[in-house]
Formats: structure tokens, C-alpha cells, sequence
């Protein structure tokens, strides 16, 4: 007997647009970043320490904003292009 595979495009769509809206977030959360660690690295060169080290601890938190960013984008693709061959698929069967 056959396994019997089912998909809700309409869903699969949905998901994929979440995803996409996920990384537009996380982009704006990494720009955001990156402009506080500009302000910290500014103020620690006029002598504020402690700027330097909340700069230091971004730093370390951006690149993993910056690949999830980029993972959720990836999703997004597959989930969208997976729900159009779906219905393509569909269509000629």
C-alpha cells in the first residue's frame, strides 16, 4: 500500500511568510546592534571601561542574530517554493 502525502500549500505559504517577517526582525534587531556597539566602542575610547565590555559581549551576540537572521530567510524560501511545487505538482498529476 502507498504512503499518502498531504500538504496545505495556503499553510505552507503562511509559514514561509513568517518566517521571512522572523528574518526582517532579526535583520533590524542586528542593525540595532551594531549601532549601540559603535556608540559603546565611541564612548569607551573617551574612558568609560565598562562601555568597552557590553560592546565586547554585542560583538559576540551579532554574528548568531546574523545567522539566524539568515536561517529563517532560508526557510522561508523552502517553505514558499516547497507549497508551489506542491501545487504544481498537483496541477499535472
Amino acid at each position: 500500500m502507498a504512503t499518502q502525502r498531504h500538504m496545505e500549500p495556503a499553510k505552507v505559504r503562511a509559514m514561509g511568510e513568517a518566517f521571512q517577517a522572523a528574518a526582517g526582525v532579526l535583520k533590524i534587531v542586528s542593525g540595532v546592534l551594531e549601532v549601540q556597539m559603535q556608540i559603546l566602542r565611541t564612548t569607551a575610547f573617551i574612558g568609560l571601561v565598562g562601555g568597552l565590555a557590553v560592546e565586547r559581549y554585542l560583538g559576540m551576540i551579532k554574528p548568531e542574530i546574523d545567522r539566524l537572521a539568515k536561517v529563517a530567510e532560508e526557510l522561508s524560501q523552502d517553505a514558499i517554493l516547497s507549497a508551489n511545487d506542491w501545487d504544481k505538482a498537483q496541477g499535472e498529476g
